[in-house]
Order: C-alpha cells, then sequence, then structure tokens
C-alpha cells in the first residue's frame, strides 16, 4: 500500500515534563544568580543604587562610572558586551556626541579630557572617546556603529597599524598574554546582559574574598566613564607620575599602507557616514608615513602630532597623563582648522555650535 499523502503523527510542540522541569530549574537559577549579585552589591564598599541595576560596579559610589576591566586572577572586560548588546548609558552617550573618536587603547590614554574642556571651540561640543582597550581592528566598532546607528556630526580615527591596522576586519581582542576572538558579538542582548552581570558578580566575589584575606577592601581594575566614555586612568600611579621617559620612535619610517587596507577604510567611511579626520597617536612602533598615505587615497586629512615633549607611562606604547595633554593640546589646535571640521560644524555660517 503506497503511504505517500500520509502524514507522520505531529510531536506536541510543549515541552514534557522533564522540559517543564529544566525550565523552572533554569529560571529559579537566573534568578538566584540575580539575588545574590544584587545582595553582595548592598554589601559591597562600592555601593549600589537603583540607577545601577546590576550592570555595573560603580567607582566609590559615583555611578557615571563602571568598572570596565577587572579580574583579580584571570583579567576580563565588560565594554564589549556593554557596547555590543547596548546595555547602561554609553551607547546612548555616544549616540548624543557631535564628535566621536576611535581607536584602540592608545586612544584612551592620549586623549585628555581636561585640555579637551580649556579648548574654545572643542570645550562646547559633546565629545565621546569609544576607543576599546585590547582591540586593534575596527571592525567591531563597525558593528557597533551600525547596529546602534551612531551618527556623530565628526569622526576623529586612528589610523594606527601596529600589529593589526585599525582599517581591517580583525574581530580579536587581547588581554594580557592572550589573544582571542570577540565573543560578545556571538551573543544576543539577554545572553550579553547576563554575561555582564556574571562578570560583576565574579569580581564581587573576588573583592570579599580579597577584603576577607586582608583585613580591608582595596579597589581594583580600571573605570570607564558611562558619559564620555574615557577610562579612569588617573587610578594608575605610573600614568599620573612625574619623569616618565619620553617617547621615542623605534621603528623604520619606511612602512606603506596596502590596497585591501585602503579597500577596507573606503567601506568602512561610506557605512558610517560623516565627515572623517584621521589621526595618529605617536607610539615607539606607529608609522605615519603608512597614515598619510591612507589619508591621500582617502582624500582626507591627517593630524599626526609630532613626539616632541611626548612621555609614556610604558617605555614607548602608551602615553601619560603629560604626554597626554601635550597630544590633546596639538590636535585639538589643529581639529578645528580642518575642512572636515568646518563642514561638520558649518564653521563660518552662524549655525556652528
Amino acid at each position: 500500500m503506497s503511504t505517500v499523502g500520509r502524514s507522520a503523527p505531529e510531536k506536541s510542540a510543549e515541552p514534557g515534563g522533564f522540559g517543564r522541569y529544566l525550565i523552572a530549574v533554569g529560571i529559579v537559577g537566573v534568578a538566584a544568580a540575580l539575588a545574590f549579585s544584587l545582595g553582595l552589591s548592598l554589601f559591597s564598599s562600592d555601593a549600589w543604587t537603583l540607577r545601577d541595576g546590576l550592570l555595573q560596579i560603580p567607582r566609590e559610589g559615583d555611578t557615571n562610572w563602571y568598572r570596565d576591566f577587572g579580574g583579580r586572577s584571570i583579567p576580563q572586560i565588560q565594554d564589549q558586551d556593554i557596547f555590543y548588546s547596548n546595555l547602561g548609558g554609553s551607547v546612548e552617550a555616544a549616540k548624543q556626541a557631535d564628535l566621536v573618536f576611535l581607536g584602540p587603547s592608545f586612544v584612551s590614554y592620549a586623549v585628555d579630557r581636561q585640555t579637551l574642556a580649556q579648548s574654545p571651540v572643542l570645550g562646547r561640543l559633546g565629545i565621546y572617546n569609544m576607543a576599546f582597550v585590547g582591540i586593534r581592528g575596527g571592525e567591531f566598532s563597525r558593528l557597533v556603529i551600525q547596529r546602534w546607528k551612531i551618527r556623530p556630526r565628526l569622526w576623529v580615527i586612528n589610523a594606527d597599524d601596529q600589529f593589526v591596522h585599525f582599517f581591517s576586519n580583525d574581530l580579536s581582542v587581547t588581554l594580557g598574554p592572550q589573544k582571542q576572538p570577540i565573543a560578545a558579538v556571538q551573543r544576543n542582548r539577554m545572553r550579553g546582559y547576563l554575561t555582564v552581570v556574571g562578570r560583576n558578580l565574579h569580581w564581587r566575589i573576588e573583592d570579599l574574598v580579597a577584603a576577607y584575606q586582608n583585613g580591608h577592601f582595596s579597589p581594583t581594575g580600571l573605570y570607564r566613564n558611562i558619559t564620555d566614555g574615557d577610562m579612569g586612568l588617573d587610578a594608575n600611579p605610573g600614568y599620573v607620575a612625574a619623569g616618565n621617559k619620553p617617547m621615542l620612535s623605534a621603528r623604520d619610517p619606511d612602512c606603506h599602507t596596502t590596497p585591501a587596507i585602503v579597500d577596507y577604510a573606503k567601506r568602512f567611511l561610506h557605512e558610517v557616514g560623516g565627515e572623517v579626520v584621521l589621526t595618529l597617536v605617536p607610539h615607539s612602533q606607529s608609522c605615519v608615513q603608512q597614515a598619510a598615505e591612507l589619508a591621500k587615497e582617502l582624500n582626507i586629512e591627517l593630524i599626526a602630532p609630532p613626539f616632541d615633549g611626548l612621555t609614556t607611562i610604558d617605555g614607548g606604547g602608551h602615553l601619560d597623563r603629560h604626554g597626554a595633554q601635550v597630544f590633546t593640546s596639538y590636535l585639538a589646535r589643529e581639529i578645528v582648522k580642518t575642512a572636515a571640521f568646518k563642514r561638520a560644524f558649518q564653521v563660518g555660517t552662524g549655525d556652528g555650535k
């Protein structure tokens, strides 16, 4: 007898008793973890407020900051999930900015907020530092920008090429000695939320254990500002120290861009829109030649501050506070002269900010 046209008995779409049991256990487990995290928050030295929810460990009770980089045993970072899953107020603050900085940790260390505020022109603008510690390539930034429609009038992009050029599709992060794929881009918003809460829970437990062992609570990690994207680098004694070594170049200046970098950069700039100025934060391995070639190919302006007067926190990688002040002073003077800035803010028309 032919069986064509006969359908197999349909299985119920409802989960069986064991399936419902697993779902219930999962819900209870998540609720218990959140309750435990809330309990740790309430009794921690960092304080807790309703505004924080469970998404942040505030900096000494200041809810404008969240612990971004932490882990007493294994280094972890929060902002990849914070930005990719749009958790808290960071993405919204970036969306409200007039000017946004992009790049790796070199930019986090090089842009001094106080110096920006003292600029007669830039001090009147909303400026957000959307650099990402540990991420050299710009693909992650592109994904965040596209996903949440971040559209400032002006982008200032650090065209660095150490290990990985910013204008590349590399999606990896380097924290400590390990380079690994950025896991945040594989998570939906709920998983991103639970991941951030879980990290905070882990860090709070580490804090409590350390406080018990040492007899007192000692803050750890680096904090990031929600409203402007700055890292709280002043907590690092080396960053604010006087007498750090001068920043010197140790790279052969005969270094060049490539067609692949130019092609990616063209696609990147087309997608993000707005006006663009390139810059290059000086460090021991930075190369002005490749950045200048790239700017020429893209027909955009490059601001490459000299090494003069720059000092470094780590012997040639990142600037210290003094170096950041020197760098930012130069950058602030030059940005307002660019055609891109004048177009973005309609300078001279009476309609600029």
